[in-house]
C-alpha cells in the first residue's frame, strides 16, 4: 500500500516574505521533506476478510438492515439514527441519545445518553492499515473507543446489544437476537433478501446480520481527499498554506500520534490523556475531521480550531502548539476531507420509518 515516493516541497523562498519570517522557528522552510516515513494515502479500493467476502447482495441487506428500526429493542431506532449521513455519518451532538431519543443530530431529545461521543463509521473498513499494510493485505481493528472489539462483524452488532444504543429495555442481551430473528422471518423482503445474500436454511442468524452491516459499513470510505493525491505524488494538491500547517502538525508533534494512512495509530495512552476527567481512549482518525463536529471523545469542543487548542503548550503530551499555528494546521486537516457514500434509502422492509424515530 505505501508508496515510497519522495515529496518535495515548495522552498520557503517561494512563499511570501511574511510567512517566512512568521515560521522562521519551524522547520517550514525545509527545502525538501519526505512525508512517507509518517504517512501514506489510503488504499484506492476494500479488501474484505475471508470469512466475509463482498457480495452485492449482502451490501445491500446490510445497508436495508444499518437504516432500518427492527434491530432495536423497541423497534425506534436504527444505526443510522446515529450514524447519519447528514453529520459525517455520526450524529453531530456530544453524546447521543439512543434507545429512547426522538428527532436527528443536534435537535435529538431522549432520557438516557451515551458517556461517549459517537465516532463516525467513515473508513472503518481501513481501520487497522499501519504503514507496513502491503497494498493486497486485509487488516482488522481493533475497534470502539476503548478497543473491546477485534473484527469490524464484532463492532457492528455491539449497539444492538447495549441498551442505552439500540436495545432499550424491553429486552435482555441474551434474548434481542432471538427477538430480532422472529421479526425478520415474519417479512418476506428479508427473508428473500437474506437467502439471495446467504448459502443454507437457516439464514437469518446474528452471524449473518453482524456478516450484512459490516459489508455495508466497508462501503462507507473516504479515500481520495487532496491529501490522499498528494501522498500518490500530485505535489500541487496542496496549496503553500496548506503545507505550512501540514509542516507544523509534523513540527509541534501532532503526527507522534495521528500517523499513518489513518492519521492515527490507532493506540490508547493511559498516561497521556487529552481530557484529565475521562479515561484513555484511542487515537481517533482525523480522515473527514471537519464533517464531524463536535471533537473529543466528550464532544467539548464545538470547532476544529477548539479542538487543536486544546493542545496549546502541552509538553506532558509531547505536543507543544502555539496560538499562532491553530490556524494553519486547521487549514491542513481540511484537506484530510473526501467525497463520501449518502445515499438514504426511500423505504426500509419492516415498513418503520427509515433511521427510526429521526423525523
Amino acid at each position: 500500500m505505501r508508496k515510497y515516493i519522495s515529496i518535495l516541497l515548495i522552498t520557503c523562498s517561494l512563499f511570501s516574505l511574511t510567512g517566512c519570517e512568521e515560521n522562521q522557528q519551524t522547520s517550514t522552510d525545509n527545502q525538501t521533506r519526505d512525508y512517507t516515513n509518517l504517512f501514506s494515502a489510503l488504499p484506492e479500493q476494500i479488501i474484505y476478510p475471508t470469512d466475509n467476502p463482498y457480495s452485492k447482495e449482502k451490501e445491500i441487506l446490510g445497508e436495508l438492515l444499518f437504516w432500518d428500526p427492527v434491530l432495536s429493542g423497541a423497534q425506534n431506532v436504527a444505526c443510522a439514527s446515529c450514524h447519519h449521513p447528514n453529520f459525517g455519518w455520526a450524529d453531530g451532538r456530544a453524546f447521543s441519545i439512543g434507545s429512547d431519543g426522538v428527532g436527528l443530530g443536534p435537535q435529538r431529545y431522549g432520557n438516557e445518553t451515551t458517556p461517549i461521543h459517537s465516532p463516525s463509521i467513515v473508513n472503518m473498513a481501513f481501520t487497522g492499515l499501519t504503514m507496513d499494510t502491503q497494498l493486497n493485505e486485509f487488516v482488522s481493528g481493533p475497534y470502539f473507543w476503548d478497543l473491546r472489539a477485534t473484527t469490524l462483524e464484532e463492532q457492528a452488532i455491539g449497539p444492538i446489544k447495549n441498551p442505552v444504543e439500540m436495545l432499550g429495555y424491553h429486552y435482555s442481551e441474551a434474548e434481542i437476537f432471538d427477538e430480532i430473528k422472529y421479526r425478520l422471518t415474519t417479512i418476506p423482503e428479508y427473508i428473500d433478501l437474506f437467502s439471495a445474500a446467504f448459502e443454507g436454511d437457516d439464514v437469518i442468524t446474528e452471524t449473518n446480520i453482524a456478516k450484512a452491516l459490516a459489508t455495508f459499513q466497508r462501503k462507507v470510505i473516504a479515500n481520495n481527499s487532496r491529501f490522499d493525491l498528494f501522498l500518490r505524488g500530485d505535489i500541487s494538491a496542496l496549496s503553500e498554506g496548506e503545507l505550512i500547517g501540514l509542516n507544523k502538525f509534523i513540527d509541534v508533534g501532532c503526527a507522534d500520534c495521528h500517523n499513518g494512512p489513518l492519521l492515527s495509530d490507532n493506540q490508547i495512552r493511559q498516561d497521556e490523556k487529552v481530557i484529565e476527567t475521562l479515561d484513555a481512549v484511542r487515537t481517533p482518525s482525523l480522515r473527514n475531521i471537519s464533517q464531524t463536529a463536535p471533537y473529543m471523545q466528550d464532544g467539548s469542543q464545538a470547532t476544529l480550531n477548539d479542538a487543536i487548542s486544546l493542545y496549546e503548550d502541552r509538553e506532558d503530551l509531547g505536543v507543544n502548539i502555539n496560538e499562532g499555528d491553530f490556524n494553519d494546521i486547521e487549514v491542513f486537516l481540511r484537506t484530510l476531507s473526501s467525497p463520501v457514500y449518502n445515499h438514504i434509502p426511500e423505504r426500509v422492509p419492516s415498513g418503520l420509518p427509515v433511521g427510526g424515530n429521526i423525523n
